[in-house]
């Protein structure tokens, strides 16, 4: 018998560019999602907007719009209190009304992939966990702008594996667009810091459009950053006042077709989204100013549901109109413990500082969030603080555009200080936190890998 020599096979290398280890990690992140999906999420019961989501998408593909999904697909009971007296009011199945509950931006993303045929839940929980490789190779271009590829590949591991970003991917919640938006709308402001020509006044304003039609207060960095920029810039005023009106323009331009149409259908003003009222109004109230839900919130404190006087149903914005005087009428009463107790406890809940392991548990049940993961994404999130932290200081040190980077960190806590705390309102901050965090290890790298040098020896 003839003997057959073998090969020795070269070993795997790593790819030698940047484009090919970003390609590498996102692909890794890929693989990790989509095994989350199938191995934790695929029994996941869907409920709340995560349900809204998956039925809108439907609804979206099959040329319907914008409609209220739930409403549409179950009908409703609500209680309404009229003259003293409790009446019961149904919505029959395949009621349809607008709805801007929630901007657009994730229901046709997901709206386009039912439209291609991915429609059961678990198709789009696949869909979702795809969708979320974007924000690793997007966070890897933020982190190479920032300084270098060692960075940028930093930043995009961080990101591929941080539970706490990885645990929306695959929920079909909109904080899978939000953080890939985040990180796009912080790379053009970056960009836009360093160099606030007119192109790139454009291009921030396009795409932080396009964050604020994922969720609407990502809005918030625009007008914040190009303020900053443009007070500290050495150009004319005239220069100044023209990039802001076309970083403003460009973001006007791309909103107004979603504007327009809901200052068309609805009774009452709408802009971005309608649910500021019936935000208001569920985390305000005796249940969530004391006890177990202190800075959290409750469906109930929405009851009784809104009617006209004669009991005639209301369209979205005019009910939102009713619970938000309702919840202006609380807070005025309550406005003290609002201030020292409320808040406090609302950003801590968000920030993982009060009440930990019960907000845990409230992300399981409420946006469930698989309990193991979240503990997996505590535990990192722990780890990561203090590298971020140091992070902000090397910034800051190095005159970097710091606010570029981490304005999320005060948005999300705004978010959370006049809505709810909730650990998912962090989303976009996350960003901010892994970007941090790797400027820390990219430089305690860049000290281990410098030769030291002998005490007197010569320079």
């Amino acid at each position: 018998m003839s003997h057959v020599s073998t090969v020795d096979r070269p070993p795997m290398r790593m790819p030698a560019t940047f484009a090919g280890r970003l390609t590498l990690i996102a692909g890794l992140g890929a693989l990790l999602r989509v095994l989350y999906v199938l191995l934790v999420l695929a029994d996941n019961p869907l409920s709340g907007d995560a349900a809204g989501y998956h039925h809108a998408a439907n609804l979206f593909a099959d040329g319907a719009g914008f409609p209220e999904p739930l409403r549409h697909m179950f009908g409703g009971v609500d209680l309404i209190v009229r003259d003293g007296a409790e009446i019961i009011v149904g919505t029959p199945i395949g009621h349809l009304e607008p709805t801007a509950g929630h901007p657009p931006v994730w229901t046709m993303l997901l709206g386009t992939f039912s439209f291609l045929g991915a429609v059961t839940v678990l198709q789009q929980q696949v869909v979702a966990a795809l969708l979320g490789v974007p924000a690793i190779v997007l966070v890897g271009l933020l982190g190479r702008e920032l300084r270098s590829d060692r960075l940028g590949l930093m930043a995009a591991g961080l990101t591929a594996g941080y539970a706490f970003i990885w645990v929306n991917d695959g929920l079909l919640m909109a904080e899978t667009a939000a953080i890939a938006a985040a990180a796009a709308t912080s790379w053009a402001g970056l960009r836009f810091a360093r160099d606030p020509s007119r192109r790139r006044a454009v291009v921030f304003g396009l795409v932080g459009g396009l964050a604020a039609l994922s969720r609407a207060e990502l809005l918030l960095m625009l007008p914040l950053l190009t303020t900053v920029v443009l007070l500290r810039s050495e150009l004319p005023w005239r220069e100044r006042m023209i990039r802001m009106s076309v970083a403003a323009a460009a973001t006007l331009l791309l909103l107004s077709p979603w504007v327009v149409r809901n200052l068309v259908v609805f009774e009452e003003p709408v802009f971005l989204s309608n649910g500021a009222g019936t935000v208001l109004v569920q985390a305000n109230c005796d249940a969530t100013y004391r006890g177990d839900f202190l800075g959290y919130w409750r469906l109930e404190c929405g009851q009784p549901a809104p009617f006209g006087p004669a009991g005639e149903h209301l369209d979205e914005s005019e009910r939102d109109a009713v619970v938000l005087e309702r919840a202006r009428e609380y807070i005025g009463d309550h406005r003290g413990r609002l201030v020292t107790v409320v808040v406090p406890a609302r950003i801590g809940r968000m920030w993982g500082v009060y009440d930990t392991v019960d907000q845990l548990r409230l992300d399981a049940l409420v946006d469930r969030r698989p309990l193991a993961v979240s503990t997996l994404g505590l535990v990192q999130y722990i780890a990561l603080l203090p590298l971020a932290a140091f992070g902000a200081v090397l910034l800051c040190r190095r005159r970097e555009s710091l606010l570029a980077i981490a304005a999320w960190i005060p948005i999300a806590t705004l978010t959370a200080t006049i809505s709810f705390g909730n650990t998912r309102y962090r989303t976009a901050a996350e960003v901010s936190l892994v970007v941090l965090a790797a400027v820390a290890l990219d430089v305690l790298a860049e000290r281990r890998h410098q030769p030291s040098q002998a005490p007197g020896g010569s320079s």
